[in-house]
Formats: C-alpha cells, sequence, structure tokens
C-alpha cells in the first residue's frame, strides 16, 4: 500500500457524485461580483503547490504529499470582495467552515495530489487544503464560496467531530 492509498476515504455524498459531472463553484455573499466558477475557468487561473503531511486528528498522518491547485484569494478576487467582508465560508452541502479573511490567504483550491487529478474519493473536483490547520478544514468537494461579514455556524468541525465521537 502506498502512501497516498493510507488516506481514509469517507462516504462521497450523492450530491457530489452528481455535481462531478459538470463542477461548478457558486462565489457569492459581500461580493460585487458573485459568479459561477466551471473547471475550465478554474484550470485558468494561477496555479499554487503546497508539499509536506497532511494529518488528522483521528491520530494518522501521510507523510511527503504534494497538492496542487489554485490560490483561494485568487478565486475571491475574482468575485471583488467588499469592505465589509470578514470571514470566508467554504461549504460543500451542509458541510461548512469559515476562516477569516486572513486565514483564507494561506489556503489553496486543489485539484491534484500526487500529479494526478484528484480523484472523486480525494474530494474532486476540488478540495480545500490550508496548511496548519485541523484535518476538518480540507473540505472535500467545495461547491460553495460566500463571503460573510460573520463566521456563522461551522457544521464541518461538527460534523467531523461527530464522526470522531462515534469511532470505536
Amino acid at each position: 500500500m502506498t502512501e497516498l492509498e493510507r488516506l481514509p476515504i469517507h462516504p462521497v455524498p450523492d450530491k457530489a457524485r452528481f455535481a462531478a459531472r459538470n463542477p461548478v463553484l457558486v462565489v457569492d455573499g459581500l461580493v460585487d461580483r458573485p459568479h459561477a466558477l466551471s473547471a475550465d475557468e478554474f484550470a485558468h487561473l494561477p496555479r499554487e503547490s503546497w508539499d509536506g503531511d497532511f494529518a488528522c486528528e483521528e491520530g494518522w498522518v501521510v507523510p511527503d504529499l504534494h497538492w496542487q491547485g489554485v490560490r483561494l484569494a485568487d478565486v475571491l478576487a475574482e468575485a471583488s470582495p467588499q469592505t465589509t467582508a470578514q470571514y470566508v465560508r467554504v461549504g460543500s452541502g451542509d458541510y461548512v467552515v469559515p476562516f477569516t479573511m486572513e486565514d483564507a490567504s494561506k489556503a489553496v483550491l486543489c485539484d491534484t495530489l500526487d500529479g494526478q487529478p484528484l480523484t472523486l474519493e480525494q474530494g474532486a473536483p476540488w478540495r480545500l487544503l490550508v496548511p496548519g490547520e485541523q484535518c476538518f478544514t480540507s473540505v472535500k468537494w467545495v461547491d460553495h464560496i460566500e463571503i460573510a461579514a460573520a463566521p456563522g455556524e461551522n457544521t464541518g468541525e461538527q460534523i467531523a467531530r461527530a464522526r470522531l465521537a462515534s469511532q470505536p
């Protein structure tokens, strides 16, 4: 088994399977230019790489992964956040994780892992990577980014912690 194959796989939601056929990333909220970004449009944005270990509170670590994608800050700039914007809410369906605008500047929306396109099980078409943050912030199947004045509910952390609590 390769190190990459050691990444835990969580069930892919039906909504993510359906959305993967024609991926669209909606960016809205406190922005001057709300838009829906297609996979082709995403592919034309400047690329960013991040290399390092990927660890989770569940106790596992997968060393030396090479992620590539687009800086979240570049995606946000396309939408032109308003001056009242303080938070970015990145989500996939009901799984939403808020970040301050400053923390969001470190994040990468990844579409490749170790030189290969992400698989659906790995979070394709887009998976958020926030170096130095907790594992649950690595939102899989990102389909919505909302710019907001307040953080709102962190359902991603709630869902992840409930998953941890239910493990034997």
